[in-house]
């Protein structure tokens, strides 16, 4: 998704502090996603994070849990907008975690052509019927 008026973008992010409560007793919060791609059921999350920001021990567990699935990859970035620093990638099956290491934009573009090309080579999974 390119961005095509940053000012409506901002005015469209919800604010889910809305849903408190929702979770029984408990600290649930919803977490977002800055990008998802879907290729023949298997799917690659973005997450980009500014430098130093450590990720919440509730997204670890929520990608952890997508990564377990064995349909899910991801790619969190640290760096300034467009400008990755740094990077750390979740693979699936068995699991894998790459440590946190620098990264650029050629490094992304590689992870992510990767991930193309294996979901491309998967048999698509059926969607289930309604």
């Amino acid at each position: 998704m390119t961005i095509q008026s940053e000012e409506r973008f901002m005015a469209s992010l919800w604010d889910w502090g809305i849903l408190k409560g929702c979770f029984g007793d408990s600290k649930i919060e919803p977490t977002d996603m800055d990008g998802l791609v879907e290729r023949k059921g298997h799917f690659l999350v973005l997450e980009a994070k500014q430098p130093g920001v450590k990720i919440k021990q509730g997204q670890w567990w929520t990608f952890n849990a997508l990564v377990n699935t064995g349909y899910f990859t991801i790619v969190i970035l640290w760096g300034e907008r467009n400008k990755p620093q740094e990077m750390q990638v979740l693979y699936p099956l068995p699991y894998k975690a790459t440590p946190k290491r620098s990264a650029d934009l050629r490094q992304l573009r590689k992870v992510v052509s990767w991930w193309y090309r294996y979901a491309n080579s998967k048999k698509r999974i059926p969607l289930s019927s309604r």
